[in-house]
């Protein structure tokens, strides 16, 4: 049994790669907006190393 076995398992899955789509473009625009303001390797990444 797969999971195209009822129609709501299929919408489920739809929903779940949609959410999972717009959680990486909001990561994406997030480390684009950090990148514009900084070009420190560290900060790109988002870390910051204090000595």
């Amino acid at each position: 049994m797969g999971i195209t076995h009822c129609p709501i398992c299929i919408g489920l899955a739809v929903l779940s790669a949609c959410r999972f789509m717009a959680h990486c473009v909001m990561a994406f625009q997030l480390e684009r907006g950090h990148a514009g303001r900084t070009m420190h390797p560290a900060t790109l990444l988002g870390v910051v190393f204090e000595l």
